[in-house]
């Protein structure tokens, strides 16, 4: 009896010498070790430089031209886009973003060493399109954590009624986590405009999304557990027919191979881009089935997109109202950020 009690004091005095941390460690040994990155997308509302570029119609955003654009407000632009993106409540500035209304390779560099990024150790991945006004997609992400294995331009043939119409590239990027080597393919969209009404531009957006799911079917032939994001703006609610028929674009809770993210916003009334007092979710991310069972090693958490509409990037009007705080509107400069929100997802890894 008494040299059972011996032993019983013996363990509790050992129990007791080991830390909290030091048990959490030792029974929980084989517990995942999860890392949360950031991802998104930002139409940054007409990012040019200050040059004129006889190639494209940029003369609007010339010292001279009738924006009255010049080195100050440019530089003062880059500063509030790195901004938006680097307030993204996240684990550190964002992995990778998309970006869209940008003219050149060259803005996107000056971009990712503007304040708001410059600490983030960026690259970037950017073609010039074939858009008239020249403004085109791009992608910057962390060269700390992500490679990029290959990436390239897909140019969409819109021929419409026998007129052929340009737009803007496709971009697709095909990226490792440096430290797992797991794979994540990116599309960056930046589909055409509403110009002359939903009816008679609809065509071109249903041939870009047709494109666009050529392109997906490509890689999901290859491997159909393949963690694809698609982001962009892509002028059409998530349950247009572009969206819905031809991409196959579906809400989370239904059985489609790419979930939009970014449906309950269209349900909830909330949006992205304000459009005459309504909002409108133009700017979207989509990803493939995988990323949405978060039993594999990549995943999204929560399943979820969000909109970066904190306060600072809002503009309130007399009435109460908020819509985002943009550059222009017409000809008037008003020194804000963009005419859009930035939206964004949260993609974790299991170590």
């Amino acid at each position: 009896m008494r040299s059972n009690l011996i032993i019983t004091a013996v363990v509790t005095l050992l129990v007791s010498c080991i830390s909290p941390k030091e048990t959490a460690q030792g029974l929980n040994s084989n517990q995942t070790n999860i890392t949360n990155y950031t991802i998104g997308f930002y139409n940054v509302e007409n990012l040019f430089d200050t040059e004129n570029d006889p190639s494209i119609n940029d003369d609007e955003f010339t010292e001279n031209g009738e924006k009255e654009w010049n080195q100050e407000r440019y530089n003062d632009k880059l500063n509030k886009i790195s901004e938006v993106i680097g307030a993204i409540p996240a684990n550190g500035l964002p992995i990778a973003f998309g970006l869209c209304e940008v003219e050149n390779g060259k803005v996107v560099a000056d971009l990712i060493k503007a304040d708001g990024l410059k600490s983030g150790n960026y690259d970037l991945v950017h073609y010039d399109s074939q858009d008239e006004r020249g403004i085109d997609n791009a992608f910057i992400y962390r060269k700390d954590i992500l490679k990029v294995i290959s990436s390239k331009a897909i140019s969409p043939d819109i021929t419409i009624d026998g007129v052929e119409d340009q737009t803007r590239d496709i971009l697709y990027i095909k990226t490792a986590f440096k430290k797992s080597n797991q794979e994540v393919h990116f599309f960056v969209n930046h589909f055409p405009s509403r110009g002359g009404g939903q009816e008679k531009s609809e065509p071109k957006r249903l041939a870009v999304a047709k494109v666009l799911t050529e392109a997906i079917a490509e890689i999901r032939f290859i491997d159909e557990n393949a963690a694809i994001i698609i982001v962009g703006d892509f002028n059409d609610m998530p349950d247009n027919r572009s969206m819905r028929e031809v991409l196959g674009a579906c809400p989370v809770f239904e059985d489609c191979y790419l979930s939009n993210l970014s449906y309950p916003f269209h349900i909830n009334k909330q949006g992205t881009y304000n459009y005459r007092g309504e909002w409108n979710v133009l700017d979207q991310i989509i990803v493939s089935k995988p990323l949405t069972d978060s039993s594999n090693n990549l995943y999204i958490k929560d399943n979820e997109a969000k909109i970066m509409n904190a306060a600072f990037v809002m503009y309130t009007s007399e009435d109460g109202t908020t819509t985002p705080n943009r550059t222009y509107g017409g000809k008037n400069y008003y020194g804000g950020f963009s005419d859009h929100l930035a939206t964004y997802s949260i993609l974790s890894i299991k170590n």
